[in-house]
């Protein structure tokens, strides 16, 4: 079979530290790939490196002869362009051209320019755009908007579209589902399958766990430099790390009461020559007894230093073994009261209406997800409930007895140049207990001197969703609290979250998240706010894509739910 990207023995440093050791991997026609693991295994290190971005300290990587590579990278796009402008660039004479025709100052050379235009393809281009732009939930009139107008989702949309333009045959892309909402989501995945079924090969970098179900073929999960290669997605990474976990803790146990015999053996060995030194230094035979004590000493130190090597061996050889994944904070109870009453709350934007007559009520024993499209105004009815908005009309009450939280989609916000552990310094608490329970939300120890700024995001939100705890928060309200989280961080969450003895009011674009915390939802559509007592209760053919999505997911979570995860190492 001809493979279209191979990777053989990859090994990347950055200085002393070892990023990847001997990483391999294929990518053929039609198969899409994807790469994932915790942050700083090595994800971005390996997309670099096969964009020649990168210089490995050795190993080889091979393209199929004539491949067209494509990227889209997941650093956010400042263009002010416009949209169709931003997607010509990618292709120079046809945009040198159009640049040209937007730009003439004499009439008389306009029938030049457009004839020009037409020659080089690029009203055939501007039709292929067109055509296509609506597979990715945009209107050929979004074409004439300016890049820095759109929402991320949307630029991310774009950046894809113009990347496809080109004809690749071999595409890399990093955290592609980031920003996009529910139903961006659900037509980029049928993107994915066209492309796969045209034979284009995918790399592509996510922590989105439904995504990775639903159109990896393999899933190569990176860390400690090392790659382990799954057939399937999400799921089925999940039944091969909890296999693998068994299989390392059962010979690492094997190995430890191994090494407890030899060093048993050892004591026994240095005790029983000592006694034969004495024999012999006693005195009483400087003949045959004390020849023979030697002799039999000399043995006994021969055989302990063997068995001193053996466990020295037996110690290099023991595999490394994380604790199982179980966060721990001081416990508390959280009684049962009304946190926020909105009753028919509408707003606008001057004269732009975002919502109106919302009407819901939250209490400390709610976990509620809030969803909808990107630009649907969750964020705004999300401050409109804790006061930082003022709605147009309704009421909202929020009750000043609870103790609540808010934790915004910049968590960066939350922090001043402090370190993790002077942030996390909360009274009632020493600092045993303050470290203990970073080190349960898997902060190393070097870590907790570090400014909270510094951390990755995913370390940021932990810290801040744990102060929040600490501090025995009776309610949350979360603004996309899985934005950029890594696999690791997220599971963490879901670990924090299903231990968290208060309630939850969260935007999300997360499916599994949304399956998993949200026993509520509220669905924004069309400026009306829907509520739904649960899960069950959605009718996908009423309410469309979004929420046909998040019912389908629901059957797939409670399959990952019975995989163990506790056992889990991450």
């Amino acid at each position: 079979m001809v493979i279209v990207l191979q990777i053989r023995d990859l090994h990347i440093s950055y200085g002393p530290n070892d990023i990847l050791t001997s990483v391999s991997l294929d990518v053929n026609p039609g198969e899409a790939v994807a790469l994932t693991g915790p942050n700083g295994s090595g994800k971005t290190s390996l997309l670099k490196a096969v964009l020649g971005e990168q210089t490995p300290v050795s190993g080889s990587i091979t393209f199929q002869k004539d491949v067209t590579v494509g990227f889209v990278a997941q650093e956010n796009i400042t263009e002010t362009c416009l949209v169709l402008e931003f997607i010509l660039q990618a292709f120079p004479d046809i945009h040198n051209a159009y640049t040209h025709l937007q730009n003439l100052e004499q009439p008389m050379d306009y029938a030049d320019a457009i004839n020009r235009y037409m020659e080089i393809g690029g009203f055939d281009m501007e039709h292929r755009i067109n055509a296509e732009i609506s597979r990715f939930g945009l209107k050929p009139d979004d074409l004439q908007r300016t890049v820095s107008d759109l929402s991320e989702g949307e630029k991310r949309l774009i950046a894809i579209l113009r990347t496809l333009l080109q004809g690749v045959n071999l595409l890399l892309l990093d955290e592609p589902t980031n920003h996009l909402d529910i139903e961006a989501c659900l037509r980029f995945e049928k993107i994915i399958e066209d492309l796969v079924k045209k034979g284009t090969g995918l790399l592509v970098v996510s922590h989105d766990r439904v995504f990775l179900d639903r159109v990896a073929d393999r899933v190569i999960y990176l860390k400690r430099g090392v790659a382990e290669t799954v057939t399937g997605g999400y799921t089925q990474m999940l039944d091969h790390l909890a296999r693998d976990f068994r299989a390392r803790q059962h010979e690492a146990r094997v190995i430890n009461r191994k090494i407890r015999e030899l060093e048993e053996e050892v004591a026994r060995k240095k005790n029983w020559s000592e006694q034969k030194e004495a024999t012999k230094c006693a005195g009483v035979d400087k003949g045959y007894i004390g020849h023979r004590a030697a002799k039999l000493a000399k043995r006994a130190n021969e055989t302990r230093k063997k068995a001193e090597k053996f466990i020295d061996e037996l110690k290099e050889k023991k595999p490394f073994v994380e604790k199982p994944i179980s966060i721990s904070f001081p416990a508390y109870e959280v009684p049962n009261k009304i946190v926020v009453d909105a009753s028919h709350v509408s707003f606008s934007y001057g004269i732009k209406a975002i919502f109106k007559d919302a009407t819901t009520q939250l209490t400390t024993r709610d976990h509620v997800g809030l969803i909808g499209a990107n630009g649907s105004g969750k964020t705004t009815l999300l401050k409109c409930l804790i006061g930082i908005l003022e709605p147009v009309s309704g009421k909202i009450k929020l009750n000043p007895s609870v103790k609540w939280k808010y934790i915004p989609q910049d968590v960066r916000e939350l922090f001043d140049d402090e370190s993790l552990l002077s942030f996390m310094s909360t009274e009632g608490y020493n600092e045993q207990e303050t470290r203990h329970a970073l080190g349960s939300a898997r902060f190393r120890r070097d870590k907790v001197y570090q400014p909270v700024r510094s951390l990755s995001y995913g370390e940021m939100m932990r810290a801040a969703i744990l102060k929040a705890v600490f501090e025995k928060a009776e309610f949350l309200f979360l603004d996309e609290p899985t934005n950029h989280l890594d696999i690791e961080s997220l599971e963490l969450l879901d670990e924090l979250f299903a231990n968290y003895p208060g309630g939850m009011f969260f935007i999300s674009h997360d499916r599994h998240f949304i399956v998993e915390h949200g026993k509520k939802l509220l669905i924004i559509e069309d400026g009306n706010v829907r509520s739904f007592i649960s899960q069950t209760e959605l009718d996908p053919e009423e309410l469309g894509l979004i929420q046909e999505q998040v019912q389908e997911a629901v059957e797939q979570a409670r399959k990952r739910r019975q995989h163990g995860k506790d056992t889990l190492e991450y």
